[in-house]
């Protein structure tokens, strides 16, 4: 950052007598100032922070109150109510802790970089840089705060989680959303499921009903086969409940299986919860449109599979960058400006660049300032 300082100086006064057997001195003491106080410029760029390289990433964790990156593993952070906004390669990660919820608001600076249609105007990124857009981030001020509401912050989301079913909010009924498909990769197979039917009892599922397609990679299945019903008993349950749809049957945690729902007691009733999961070493994706007759397993990777829960990061709704624009692998700032609203501020922030002085990509810099009513 620029810091000035206001140094105030202290003079002395030397008075010397002279005199042939004897000499005296007498000094004037200085008068006292008030220690200085570092004014920081508004809009000053701070930076690069490194996020390390695409094979070996690191975590940059930073804390917008006192304008510093703490050192702080990925275990440590999850519990550390301190930082408000972290930078890893490409993606920027909020702070969910309950102390520190952070929330981010994208205002319209710079949205005409996009046209109608969402394509980026090429010109308009490839002739911004720090300076020409300096002006834009200055302009935002505290009267550009938004309702509280507005803020979004990260999130989790489970791939299958409550999808299955719908809830009718005027008769309170729950019902299947059997026009929902669900794909599994576990186990060396791929299962294509819906839940066809389901009873409640009180705020308990009491049964459910799978239409489950299977395909049996190592069997040397090339699609999925027909649909079959298995009805899985979830009333009174003792225990989480774990399905294997290969053997159509409730297995044991110990076990292989792919989903599990589970056990729960709500006013005196037991039954199964209303989420679904999958098992730490499968992944799902969802077929809203049914339209996977089978799963190319070499392709695999490309469907979109994902784990049991996801992050949903705020940053990804309103990206900061523009990829690839002049036929190179780079990556271009929108400069667009965000507001970051902490447990007790709101900044205002800007991304200014993603590499170093040597062109070292993964290095943000950026500027941010709090917005206070003067």
């Amino acid at each position: 950052m620029k810091i000035s300082y206001l140094a105030s100086l202290s003079a002395v006064m030397l008075l010397t007598a002279c005199g042939g057997s004897s000499s005296s001195s007498d000094s004037v003491e200085p008068s006292p100032t008030e220690p200085t106080t570092p004014v920081v410029e508004e809009g000053a760029i701070v930076g690069p922070f490194s996020t390390g390289t695409t094979s070996e990433p690191t975590r940059v964790y930073f804390d917008l109150d006192t304008g510093a990156a703490l050192e702080l593993t990925a275990e440590e952070a999850a519990e550390n109510s301190l930082w408000d906004i972290a930078f890893q390669r490409t993606k920027v990660y909020l702070n969910t802790h309950s102390d520190n919820s952070v929330g981010v608001f994208f205002t319209d600076v710079n949205s005409d970089f996009y046209d109608e249609t969402g394509a980026a105007v090429v010109d308009s990124f490839l002739n911004a840089d720090a300076d020409s857009e300096l002006d834009d981030y200055l302009a935002i001020s505290v009267t550009d705060i938004p309702e509280e509401a507005s803020f979004v912050g990260d999130s989790e989301e489970s791939v299958i989680g409550d999808k299955f079913y719908d809830y009718n909010m005027t008769t309170h009924v729950v019902t299947a959303n059997d026009d929902r498909y669900f794909i599994v990769d576990s186990d060396d197979a791929h299962t294509k499921f819906r839940v066809t039917d389901l009873t409640t009892q009180g705020r308990t599922l009491s049964s459910i009903t799978f239409g489950v397609a299977m395909q049996d990679t190592l069997a040397g299945d090339t699609e999925f086969g027909a649909e079959s019903a298995l009805t899985i008993n979830t009333a009174d349950c003792t225990d989480d409940i774990y399905v294997d749809f290969g053997l159509g049957a409730v297995m044991s945690a110990t076990d292989a299986w792919d989903i599990t729902l589970a056990c729960t007691t709500v006013d005196d009733i037991t039954g199964a919860e209303f989420d679904i999961h999958i098992a730490e070493d499968a992944t799902a994706l969802v077929d809203d449109a049914n339209a996977y007759d089978a799963i190319d397993s070499e392709a695999a990777q490309f469907y979109g599979f994902t784990s049991d829960v996801t992050q949903e990061l705020a940053f990804d709704a309103n990206s900061w960058y523009q990829y690839n624009l002049n036929g190179g692998h780079l990556l271009w700032s929108q400069y667009g400006v965000y507001l970051i609203k902490t447990s007790d501020a709101t900044f205002k922030m800007q991304i200014t660049s993603y590499y170093d002085e040597a062109g070292t990509s993964g290095n943000y810099s950026f500027r941010f300032d709090e917005l206070a009513s003067e």
